[in-house]
């Protein structure tokens, strides 16, 4: 009997190695691919939303809208198909509670009116694989006290 118990706690065990090798497989890939993500975002956020609204009639902040409302859609089909492989980006909200399990406090800082460990800045946007942590989020960090 306990060779049979023996038995099937090594086929169970078998059975949870080789899921998370299938599920966490795609991380190295996923690493890579993460900082031409970033670098997309970055390329969205340096566009003014003013020059994004203005009324002018001009050919050339048309065609910056234009630009960007394609990259904004590219941009959605990435994270829609990195969802679907697991691919998750955390992106603390302002003065959302400091997660140690998600984000790495890389500065801290008064914040008048605002409550002590929640999340004031964000430096970078972080990653989740499969429900895992695969790259903590680096945030800024209120410390009044």
């Amino acid at each position: 009997m306990r060779s049979v118990a023996d038995f099937r706690n090594l086929q169970e065990r078998t059975k949870r190695e080789v899921q998370a090798a299938k599920d966490f497989a795609l991380q190295k890939f996923a690493k890579d691919l993460v900082e031409s993500v970033d670098n997309l975002d970055r390329a969205l956020c340096m566009v003014p939303h003013e020059k994004l609204t203005q009324q002018e009639n001009k050919e050339h902040v048309q065609d910056l809208v234009n630009l960007y409302e394609g990259l904004k859609m590219t941009e959605g089909i990435l994270m829609t198909t990195l969802k679907k492989h697991g691919l998750e980006r955390i992106d603390p909200e302002l003065f959302d509670k400091f997660d140690p399990n998600q984000h790495e406090a890389m500065f801290m800082a008064p914040s008048p009116g605002k409550e002590d460990n929640s999340v004031m800045h964000t430096q970078r946007k972080g990653w989740k694989l499969n429900g895992r942590t695969m790259r903590a989020a680096q945030v800024g960090v209120v410390k009044n006290a």
